[in-house]
């Protein structure tokens, strides 16, 4: 056999070969990875169904729960699943309390009757649905609000049917019937061994451990079993609606007289009702009720009324340059079937001025060339209800220039001694009044004590013992006489310190080596300060420079005047002498004896 033969027999025996081995290992591995593949993606489908199927249960179950809450409540289990329920109780109850709304809704008594009906169950045993009928005479305020009352009420019920009839032709006597169903729920296993806990009332209910007054605003309950725990809830006591504001364990905090009920005084063990309030639902407002009370049908109307166009009076009015002013212009009296009425300005036309023709809004921002003083506007209001059709009013508009707010100069306050009379004067300017017609005031919160002259701006302060030391901010308001007037608060920082110059002795003097000292004692510090002549000393306010020392005293100057002060003294002691000249040719303070005192 030829070589190439031989290469071309033995390359088809390899693919042969080739093409087995990938076919056993195909089917050997990669069949079953890809039928495990396609298993786990329709599991992962089945999965996610079951998830999808899970949450749906979940709020289904979530208003079942809801509707249970919301129910009338069913009958007590039996022991027999062939027994029908009746819910004559659930009926009872629900009678009971629209007869109390009726009654609190403000129908009369003795012309009320409430009354059983038709109790039809499902074929499924699942719900009840109980009829009862009210046959009652009422006005149409209280036909609505006992309609309100029944519709935020949080239970499974509903008016199946509502017939009015006026029974007089322009009075509001009305001759209601009413049909209202509720629904009872009842638990699938109705057996006696599932005992599931039901409520037996219609809404939960304690009682007053304590008597209430009129006008109490606290009331003690005997037990807070299924009332809400946090407040704002609502709770009825026989004919008085109460909010409860604030819970204390059984002691309540409530509002009174709720819900257009009165306040009335309530005995120990009155039934305490909860009033539960369908979540979303608000009572009406008072303009509501008032609209709801004005559409009234069975009232005859009011005759036609007699229209005749008047314009609301434009008093005088005033803008700033700069700014601009708005107002509008109200037309009353007029007819609103025949349209409503236009507005126009006419006559001679102020530059920048304008008057919406459907709204009435007048705007004007006057411009830079326009003259300060009065400008008249006339205004015209077209409408049939008008004489001619037409009715016209002038206003008349100030323009002033800008007024700016007064500038308070800035200088820092001298400091606060306490006992101390203290006097500053503020200075301030204006740019279009004179200093003399601003008006002065203290801020709020001033210190106890201070007092500022209106007409000067002079603080003055006596401060005493119960004035804190340290830094305080007083602030001074300060207005121009402009129109309208301009204010500016300006925040004075002052320093309030200890009177050190009265607690500041001459304790002693004496002489080393001819050369005699003085020594100051501060006793609210225990400090000494020494003194010679020429040495400058300030305390407190109370400078100088000292001048002589003699052996009880010693003189300082402050200023052009000379002042003496002497042993045992303060130096708010000190006082003025006559200044002498020392004799040149002489040493100072010669042969000057020495004198002490003891601090």
């Amino acid at each position: 056999m030829e070589r190439r033969t031989q290469i071309l027999v033995g390359g088809l025996v390899g693919f042969i070969l080739l093409w087995q081995g990938w076919l056993l290992f195909n089917s050997t591995f990669m069949a079953p990875l890809y039928k495990s593949t396609n298993d786990l993606e329709e599991l992962q489908k089945s999965v996610s169904q079951k998830n999808k199927e899970l949450v749906v249960l979940a709020k289904q179950q979530k208003n079942l729960n809801d509707w249970k809450r919301r129910s009338l409540p069913p009958d007590e289990p039996v022991k027999s699943n062939k027994q029908r329920p009746d819910a004559l109780n659930a009926q009872r109850l629900y009678q009971d309390w629209l007869g109390d709304i009726a009654q609190l809704s403000g129908f009369a008594p003795e012309e009320l009757e409430v009354s059983p009906d038709r109790r039809v169950v499902s074929r499924d045993n699942v719900f009840i649905s109980v009829v009862v009928k009210i046959k009652a005479k009422a006005r149409f305020e209280q036909v609505c609000r006992f309609l309100d009352r029944f519709y935020r009420t949080d239970l499974l019920h509903r008016v199946t049917s509502l017939r009015i009839q006026s029974l007089e032709p322009e009075g509001d006597n009305l001759q209601i019937l009413l049909e209202a169903e509720g629904l009872v729920l009842l638990d699938p296993d109705r057996s006696a061994a599932s005992r599931t806990p039901q409520k037996r009332l219609l809404f939960d209910q304690t009682t007053l451990a304590e008597d209430l007054s009129d006008s109490g605003t606290e009331m003690t309950v005997a037990s807070i079993d299924g009332f809400p725990q946090k407040p704002d809830f609502m709770v009825r006591l026989r004919s008085e609606f109460l909010t409860v504001t604030k819970i204390d364990g059984t002691k309540w905090t409530v509002k009174r007289a709720a819900d257009a009920t009165t306040a009335t005084s309530h005995p120990t063990g009155t039934i305490v009702e909860l009033a539960p309030i369908l979540p979303g639902v608000t009572a009406r407002s008072a303009d509501e009720i008032k609209q709801l009370l004005d559409s009234n049908i069975f009232i005859k109307p009011v005759p036609p009324a007699q229209y005749k166009l008047r314009i609301s009076p434009l008093a005088e009015k005033s803008v700033t340059r700069g700014k601009s002013i708005e107002f509008l212009v109200i037309a009353l009296g007029y007819d609103p079937g025949k349209g409503r009425p236009e507005f126009a300005l006419v006559g001679p036309g102020v530059s920048g001025s304008r008057l919406d023709k459907a709204t009435g809004k007048f705007s004007w921002t006057p411009t830079a060339d326009q003259k300060a003083g009065k400008q008249t506007f006339k205004v015209e209001i077209n409408h049939p209800s008008a004489p001619g059709g037409k009715l016209s009013e002038t206003v008349n508009i100030v323009l002033r220039e800008p007024n700016t707010a007064p500038k308070v100069a800035y200088k820092p306050a001298p400091p606060v001694f306490l006992g101390r009379e203290w006097k500053y004067k503020l200075e301030a300017s204006d740019a279009e009044s004179s200093t003399g017609r601003l008006t002065w005031k203290l801020g709020e919160n001033p210190p106890a004590g201070l007092q500022i002259d209106s007409t000067t701006g002079t603080l003055t302060w006596t401060s005493d013992d119960s004035t804190d030391v340290g830094e305080a901010t007083v602030q001074i308001v300060v207005s121009d006489d402009g129109d309208p007037p301009q204010s500016t608060t300006y925040p004075l920082k002052l320093k309030v310190q200890d009177d050190a110059a009265a607690f500041t002795f001459l304790t002693t003097i004496f002489g080393v080596d001819g050369v005699y000292l003085a020594k100051l004692y501060d006793r609210s510090q225990d400090k000494y300060t020494d003194l010679r002549v020429g040495t400058r000393f300030s305390v407190a306010d109370v400078q100088g420079t000292v001048t002589k020392i003699d052996k009880k005293f010693l003189l300082f100057t402050s200023g052009d005047a000379t002042n003496r002060l002497e042993i045992g003294q303060s130096l708010r002691q000190f006082s003025m002498e006559k200044a002498e000249i020392p004799d040149a040719s002489k040493p100072a303070n010669a042969a000057s004896p020495v004198e002490s005192a003891a601090p």
